[in-house]
This record gives structure tokens, C-alpha cells and sequence, in this order.
């Protein structure tokens, strides 16, 4: 039987995607908690990187994981430029892991060539998340076969809530057992409450933009409510700050929003907490973290009535659910912003919700369980 202390774990990021990407997008600090905290029971841990030299800059953060920086070309160079610079670390791993289905190609290859053990772990299923966005029929059925390939293959398959993991059993028809549901983390003593922070604004929306957000809707609720003399200031932080059209909007309709950016990840709760209410419109979602984040902070959260919301708000107790289109997100706002009990209520349920459910230490735990039960498989 193998031990935890003596496993070398290697984690593969997505294609295209390095440490300076996440640093640049705020999500460094989030992203890598979880596996700091995992370096502490492992052997070591190795990060396979696609940001190439430009990554080894983040190695005093890293503490004793080792960064594998290469570039990503196609699948079979960067194989091969694995295989000519990391040869030795891959070779002597006991355990391959991606970080999620879109970064599973290579190391299932590796599993292969080495007959190592492989978790393939996902945020989001690809397969749902590339139906849901695109229309050509071949990158559809490239991503299922893909998703289908790396459950199938995988010794352990990763999901972040039971929908996820009831849908990838169903579909590829994996056996239960190996399909483990290891929700995303919070760091709660990072997002919480900061009752000294004076409230700048009404609202709060953090994230992407893209037609899953909803945005559209979300702005023309808050300028329906303007008409009707309710006027709110909102401030988004994210990708969303970046969008064109989300611009346009905002102008066209005279809205009172600040645009942010991108702000590191432990930053975040300096804003979540200036905020009243935060909102999340989205159409769908896998297992949001910032909604996770945000309840964390105890704050009121208004979410849409769709997978991957509803999962973590229960109407009235943990947030309020209103569904997507612009007049119902409208009665959403002005129902929790005109109700201060109600506010109050919904801050303190959610902060207790996520401090039960999804503190760090407790997602380490089903970690390392994983890990250990692929060892001795």
C-alpha cells in the first residue's frame, strides 16, 4: 500500500492556459490554494504549465510545488517538448491530474505511455458548457468524445456537484464508484464579512461576460427599475468590464455602473463588501465560485433559478431565486434591496451555508481521500 507522503502528484493545466493567464485574470490566488495546501501531505507536486519561461516567475509563490513550463502547440509538439524537458519528473509521477476536461489529452497520452494513474477532475462539464455555447455540430460531438475519453480512461473521475456526477454516469455509462463530487472551495477566513467597509453600491456582479452571463438582462432590469424611479448603482468586476456591447448598454441607457476589472482573487472581498446585494443572472452554471465567494461574505445574493444556482440558494433562506428574463430579475432586485430584514436574513444563512458546506480544510479532506483511494486501486 502506497502513501500519501510518498506521492508525486502531476497536475496538467488546460491547453493555452499558464500561471500568468491566471495571475493576469485575478485567479492565481484561488486557483492555487487548494494544491499549496495539498503540498503539505504529498511528495511533491508538479504544475504542467503553458505559459513557457514567462511561468517560472511565479515559482517563489509556489512553495514546493515545481513548475513544467512549456508552450502549448499542437497536442503531439507539446508531447514531445514534455517529453525532451520533463522526461524524468512525468516519468516518476504516481499520479497525473487535470485540472479540467479541456486539458485531459495529454496526460491521458502519458497514462499511456507510462501506465500511470490518472484523476481527471472538471469545474464544469465540457461536454453541457460547449452545447450550451456553440452550434456546430462537430465541436459538439469533439467535446463529448472527449469527456467521454477522459471519464472512461480516467481511475478516478472528478465532478464539483451530484447533477454533474449523475449526468457523466448516465451518459457514458461510467460505474458509480468512480465518479467522486469534490465541490469547489472556499477560502472563508479570506471572503467574509467586513462590517467596517462602508456599502458604495447597491449591487455587485463579478465574472465573464458572454450569452451564459445574462448581462443584457441584467441591465436592462436595473434600467427598468430606473424608469420606474428606482435608481441603483451596480459595479461588475471581471472580463465583463472588457465587453463592447456590455459598454454600449450601460451608455445607451445613462446606468450608474463602475467598471473594475480584473482584481486579484483575495482582493475581491475589499469589494464584495462594499456592495449590498451581489447578483448572479447567468442562464446556467456549473459550480460557481464566486456566488460561493460571495455568500461567504455574507452577502444577500439573488441568482437565477437554473442548475447550477439552485443548487446553493434556497429561496427565501440562503439567497432569493427569480428566473432570467429582464422583468423578474427587476422584481428580484427590488424585493431584496427594499427588504433590510430580509437582507439580514439571507447574509447570515448563506455565511453559516458555505462555512458548512465548503470551507477549505473540508475540501482537502476529500481530496487527499481521492488521491489516496487511486494509490491503492
Amino acid at each position: 500500500m502506497m502513501e500519501i507522503a510518498d506521492t508525486t502528484l502531476t497536475l496538467f493545466f488546460t491547453k493555452q492556459v499558464s500561471l500568468k493567464m491566471w495571475a493576469d485574470i485575478g485567479m492565481i490566488d484561488r486557483e492555487l490554494e487548494i494544491y499549496k495546501e495539498l503540498s503539505k501531505y504529498l511528495k511533491r507536486i508538479n504544475m504542467v504549465t503553458y505559459g513557457g519561461h514567462k511561468d517560472k516567475v511565479y515559482s517563489d509563490i509556489l512553495g514546493n510545488i515545481k513548475i513544467l513550463p512549456v508552450r502549448w502547440r499542437t497536442r503531439v509538439i507539446t508531447i514531445i517538448h514534455l517529453l525532451l524537458k520533463y522526461y524524468s519528473e512525468i516519468k516518476n509521477s504516481d499520479i497525473l491530474k487535470t485540472n479540467q476536461i479541456k486539458g485531459s489529452e495529454v496526460p491521458i497520452w502519458f497514462k499511456k505511455k507510462f501506465g500511470k494513474k490518472l484523476i481527471v477532475r472538471c469545474g464544469y462539464l465540457h461536454s453541457r458548457h460547449t452545447i450550451k455555447n456553440h452550434k456546430d455540430e462537430k465541436i459538439i460531438k469533439a467535446a463529448i468524445q472527449l469527456e467521454k475519453k477522459a471519464f472512461t480512461l480516467a481511475d478516478i473521475g472528478i465532478v464539483t456537484s451530484e447533477w454533474q456526477r449523475d449526468l457523466v454516469i448516465k451518459s457514458y455509462k461510467i460505474k458509480p464508484q468512480k465518479i467522486k463530487v469534490i465541490p469547489n472551495y472556499v477560502v472563508t477566513d479570506v471572503f467574509k464579512p467586513d462590517f467596517q467597509i462602508d456599502k458604495k453600491f447597491d449591487l455587485i456582479y463579478i465574472g465573464r461576460t458572454g450569452k451564459q452571463k445574462n448581462l443584457f438582462n441584467l441591465l436592462k432590469a436595473i434600467n427598468y427599475l430606473k424608469k420606474d424611479n428606482h435608481s441603483l448603482s451596480l459595479v461588475m468586476v471581471g472580463g465583463c468590464c472588457f465587453d463592447s456591447k456590455v459598454k454600449e448598454l450601460i451608455t445607451k441607457y445613462a446606468l450608474d455602473v463602475t467598471l473594475l476589472g480584473y482584481i486579484p482573487n483575495f482582493e475581491l472581498p475589499k469589494i464584495i463588501n462594499q456592495a449590498r446585494v451581489f447578483i448572479l443572472p447567468s442562464y446556467f452554471e456549473g459550480h460557481p465560485k464566486v456566488l460561493l465567494e460571495a455568500m461567504s461574505c455574507g452577502m444577500a445574493s439573488i441568482g437565477t433559478n437554473v442548475i447550477g444556482i439552485r443548487e446553493d440558494i434556497e429561496h427565501l433562506i440562503t439567497g432569493y431565486l427569480c428566473k432570467t428574463d429582464f422583468k423578474s430579475i427587476a422584481l428580484a432586485i427590488e424585493t431584496v434591496m427594499s427588504d433590510e430584514m430580509l437582507q439580514t436574513k439571507l447574509s447570515k444563512n448563506a455565511r453559516s451555508y458555505i462555512l458548512k458546506k465548503y470551507p477549505l480544510d473540508k475540501i482537502l479532506q476529500l481530496e487527499l481521500g481521492a488521491i489516496n483511494e487511486v494509490l491503492n486501486l
